[in-house]
């Protein structure tokens, strides 16, 4: 199973998690982290490093963080020549739907497939309600 790792500022991490568990249940192997004001940014390196490398039972990381360029996602490209014995993809932008996507799918995807499927999903999501329905 591809482990599954949610990285963000704040609990934006632990809340998207808990939300993607109310509606399919309860999961294995997926880990929440949330840099908080006053953490140590050197810290949650370790910890994104470790809690990756903790994660993978062989086939695979899908991290995702929430700003490209912003302090969890440089913590996953921090661990990229530091995390031992564990491949691992980032995607930033999480958003719901692509973190169903992952959730759901992971037990009959391989990695690469998985992190192709979890952004396609992400863009699909996102919708503006005037352009989707008619009013008479």
């Amino acid at each position: 199973m591809i482990g599954i790792l949610v990285i963000t500022h704040g609990d934006f991490a632990a809340e998207i998690l808990k939300t993607a568990e109310l509606i399919i249940g309860k999961q294995k192997r997926v880990i929440s982290l949330g840099l908080h004001y006053g953490d140590s940014i050197e810290e949650f390196c370790v910890k994104v490093k470790d809690t990756i490398e903790s994660l993978d039972e062989g086939q695979g990381v899908l991290v995702f963080a929430d700003l490209f360029g912003a302090s969890p996602y440089n913590s996953a490209a921090f661990s990229a020549n530091k995390v031992k014995n564990s491949k691992f993809k980032c995607i930033t932008g999480v958003n719901l739907p692509m973190l169903l996507e992952a959730l759901t799918t992971r037990d009959g995807s391989n990695l690469d497939d998985l992190t192709e499927s979890c952004i396609k999903s992400g863009n699909e999501g996102i919708k503006e309600l005037f352009n989707q329905i008619k009013i008479d």
